[in-house]
């Protein structure tokens, strides 16, 4: 229920950290986001922004994944 009332007062755009997998919004995502191969990625922080940036690939193939 709190997370629809967020959504709602947020715009309710979100999208998933493809390093972390957390929940962000993609009005304002804490870590900022990365265009890749004409997709662009949101990042929950600064950390999950910079690994994916190294090698995307590895995170977009299933390869590297962080767990939270």
């Amino acid at each position: 229920m709190v997370g629809k009332f967020v959504d709602m007062l947020t715009g309710g755009a979100r999208a998933t950290d493809p390093v972390c997998g957390m929940s962000v919004d993609t009005k304002h995502p804490g870590g900022g986001s990365y265009e890749y191969n004409g997709t662009t990625y949101y990042f929950c922080g600064r950390g999950c922004y910079l690994e994916f940036t190294e090698d995307p690939e590895g995170y977009l193939s299933g390869k590297k994944k962080m767990e939270m």
